[in-house]
């Protein structure tokens, strides 16, 4: 049977293209005149959604038949989700840093008010963003690998019921405290449900259970077009948060990754190539396309003449273009020798054993 994988970076791309597309939409009608993509664009935020269901369906999918209960995994498993994560976000927060003290007014607060060190750990910031904006989602993202890992402590079988009570603990104790602190928000936050749906969705793929991938697809797009001309945004406070979020972009995120990767995992689907290129250069894409599009608007506002619609059309063509190479130059010179070197150090550091069976797909992670 086929890996999995190229479908999944396919689905990465897609989702950094809608934050891209959402970015864009949003900077172009905060700078330019005359704005072309309008506010419906900003319903690419939903990219995010389909982040966190892609990141519990890996968390599933590379542990599926490793030795569970044995230090070495858990710690490896713990490894490398942080050394995949930090070091180009430390990266992009130094640069919006820079930015910041270079551009005048770019920061909504006084540089004296920054929580460096909870943007460099991605500690939640109670009613703020991290220096690189973006940031925020990695704080969830790493809240989820920590308490996975902790699942990885028991038994396999015993996944599902985790996962779960994981959910209905988050949700239960969301709603019964109504104040929390910056973490304990985090730790209750409805966005742990995506996540978990995700897993769900790793599950049924990894023990061969994908049935009705058509169908379920279908489903997904029926659901997503409800959810957009409910939802339709007329600005950006108008996008949806909280459960109304997982309900509108979540559970149809779930599906499609359940669909799409149960079709690739059965031989009825192959993702492009260049858009699983585009997939391996997602998340510096997501790191770094607001800086980029930031400076590119205002260069572009600041330089170009008000010429309509076809001035705006190309800023758009040409700022996503400059986000896409900057991406790929990130990913070239920065996060392969980083990733080389840091897994070549977690070789040395962690024996983990061979696993002890197989999810039916060959896995190109590990």
């Amino acid at each position: 049977m086929r890996s999995a994988i190229t479908s999944l970076q396919g689905l990465r791309a897609l989702a950094a293209l809608l934050v891209l597309a959402g970015h864009t939409a949003q900077l172009e009608g905060r700078f330019l005149p005359d704005p072309i993509l309008g506010d419906a664009w900003l319903l690419g935020f939903g990219g995010v959604d389909l982040f966190f269901v892609i990141s519990g369906f890996v968390m599933v999918y590379i542990t599926w038949g490793a030795p569970r209960g044995q230090g070495s995994i858990i710690g490896r498993f713990v490894y490398a989700r942080a050394t995949r994560v930090y070091p180009a976000y430390w990266l992009y927060t130094v640069l919006a840093l820079a930015a910041y003290m270079i551009i005048p007014g770019s920061l909504n607060r006084d540089l004296a008010d920054l929580e460096l060190w909870r943007s460099f750990t991605l500690w939640p910031i109670a009613g703020d963003l991290p220096v690189l904006h973006v940031g925020w989602t990695l704080s969830h993202e790493m809240y989820f690998y920590l308490v996975f890992a902790a699942l990885l402590a028991l038994p396999a079988r015993f996944l599902p019921w985790l996962l779960a009570m994981w959910g209905a603990l988050a949700a239960l104790a969301g709603s019964l405290i109504p104040e929390l602190p910056a973490i304990g928000a985090l730790i209750t936050h409805p966005l742990t449900l995506e996540f978990i749906l995700g897993a769900f969705a790793g599950l049924l793929v990894c023990s061969g259970r994908r049935k009705f991938a058509y169908p379920v697809l279908a489903a997904a797009a029926i659901w997503l077009t409800v959810a957009a001309v409910v939802l339709w945004p007329q600005s950006e406070a108008d996008f949806p948060g909280g459960w109304a979020r997982v309900a509108a972009f979540g559970i149809p995120s779930a599906l499609i990754v359940y669909a799409i990767v149960s079709l690739e995992a059965d031989g009825q689907f192959t993702a492009p190539q260049w858009l699983i290129d585009l997939g391996d250069w997602s998340y510096a894409l997501y790191l770094s396309h607001l800086l980029v599009l930031s400076a590119a608007v205002r260069v572009w506002a600041s330089a170009v003449p008000n010429i309509g619609v076809a001035g705006n059309l190309a800023f758009i063509t040409l700022a996503t273009a400059t986000c896409i190479a900057a991406a790929w130059a990130s990913y070239r010179f920065f996060e392969i020798p980083v990733l080389n070197a840091t897994r070549a150090i977690g070789d040395r550091l962690f024996t983990v054993p061979p696993r002890t069976g197989s999810p039916g797909m060959a896995s190109r992670i590990w």
